[in-house]
């Protein structure tokens, strides 16, 4: 059986971190591979963008590997799109199901729906956020996880947002591709 990692998100947009982030887990926790899965309707954030964009951006980030897919498993934007539903589509066993998140995610946990049959259907792993910390994490984080290593990361997509709107973008903060994917269609 394969080992299989989730990396789910808004992605709006996709950046680095998200890459790095999956990057990392393929090689510490020898996944087979990730698949991205950009949320259809977050029902935890108002005004995202469209789906359709999100997806195609999101696509246009992993392209270059091999061992990256995304899904479209949650491209209503009609219903709300929720962990352990997804999860639950992919019926993949526990035991080779990995859920890639950021620890500020993490440690939301427990607002999510449904998220107590979370740990019955995957295992954690987590990459702590700049502002985060291994002890905080445990405190906040009610199931079993393991760290994904490396520096911790500092893009989030709310902090690209603003700086798209403020025209402060450098070539560190976006792909080329996907920076121009955003101004050829007047997102943002």
């Amino acid at each position: 059986m394969k080992n299989i990692g989730v990396l789910g998100g808004t992605f709006d947009p996709p950046h680095g971190a998200h890459l790095k982030i999956a990057e990392r887990s393929l090689n510490q926790f020898k996944l087979d591979k990730i698949i991205f899965i950009p949320s259809g309707n977050p029902w935890q954030k108002k005004d995202s963008t469209p789906y359709y964009h999100r997806f195609e951006m999101t696509k246009i980030l992993i392209k270059n590997s091999d061992s990256l897919e995304i899904s479209d498993l949650e491209s209503s934007e009609q219903n709300p799109s929720y962990t352990y539903e997804t999860l639950e589509k992919l019926q993949h066993p526990k035991e080779n199901l990995y859920f890639i998140l950021g620890s500020d995610a993490a440690m939301n946990i427990k607002t999510w729906k449904n998220y107590d049959q979370l740990s019955n259907l995957t295992q954690f792993l987590i990459a702590l956020r700049r502002e985060d910390n291994s002890e905080t994490l445990s405190k906040n984080f009610p199931f079993d996880y393991e760290l994904i290593e490396g520096e911790k990361l500092d893009l989030s997509s709310t902090g690209l947002r603003d700086k798209l709107k403020k025209n402060r973008m450098n070539n560190n903060d976006l792909p080329s591709e996907i920076f121009n994917y955003i101004k050829e269609n007047n997102i943002y």
